[in-house]
């Protein structure tokens, strides 16, 4: 019995070592496609966020080097998240239950689609504010010289907040899920936490109410739309459950 058991636990370490190993070589293999389009989406990037004739410099010989290596990595690992998730949701299911699966195959991917939501509303909203805001500063006596090194760190800092941000349904909805929390109780602390979610927008967004609010609102409204999805999904249950027991 014990010879099986350690017999499994090789097989499923080994199953998972293939998924890893798929996982990095798919990873390394987007770095070539990458490394070529990482100058034109930096270009392209400025050219919808910056204002016309806006430059980027540097200051050491390798912060070009370094910034486009960054960006490359960025990418490939941004091209390789949904293959990389269908795989490690393949190894993750067959030791589920059919249940659970129906449980997490939705959160799963869920994970996904809100990441790649809240890069879009950083990118195409926040990041423009932040530059705008930035350039404001500028007159007769102060000039912007912006190293390329920093500001390609702060697009990817707040990228990752945004995205970030944008996971807080999910959380909600898993501490909701196993009962950590209960929808009465969030429901009741309903205040504390928008005030928390303006205030997380506040630090992760530029310091004007406009790019806050960018931020803010479509996390609150995710968060509502949470709270809604939990209560349904609880009367369905419920519903089912008391089916079943008139049945017996």
């Amino acid at each position: 019995m014990t010879e099986q058991s350690d017999s499994s636990f090789l097989d499923h370490l080994e199953a998972l070592r293939n998924v890893l190993l798929k996982i990095a070589g798919l990873f390394l293999l987007l770095c070539i496609p990458a490394w070529y389009f990482s100058g034109d989406v930096l270009q392209l990037l400025l050219n919808y966020a910056a204002p016309p004739g806006f430059k980027l410099h540097y200051f050491t010989v390798m912060e070009p080097f370094m910034t486009q290596l960054k960006i490359s990595l960025i990418l490939a690992l941004t091209a390789s998240l949904p293959l990389s998730l269908w795989w490690l949701w393949k190894f993750i299911a067959p030791g589920l239950t059919e249940e659970e699966q129906q449980k997490l195959r939705y959160p799963f991917f869920m994970i996904l689609f809100l990441a790649l939501a809240g890069a879009a509303v950083t990118i195409f909203f926040i990041i423009p504010a932040l530059i705008r805001f930035s350039l404001s500063f500028a007159g007769d006596t102060i000039a912007p010289v912006i190293g390329i090194g920093d500001f390609v760190s702060m697009i990817l800092v707040v990228i990752l907040a945004g995205m970030a941000m944008f996971q807080f349904p999910l959380v909600l909805l898993g501490l909701l899920t196993t009962g950590i929390l209960q929808i009465e109780t969030v429901k009741q602390k309903r205040p504390h936490i928008v005030v928390t979610i303006f205030i997380l927008a506040a630090i992760f967004s530029p310091p004007d109410v406009f790019s806050q609010l960018l931020l803010a609102i479509p996390t609150y409204l995710l968060f509502e739309a949470s709270l809604l999805f939990f209560s349904l999904r609880k009367a369905r249950d419920d519903s089912y459950e008391k089916i079943y027991k008139d049945t017996e």
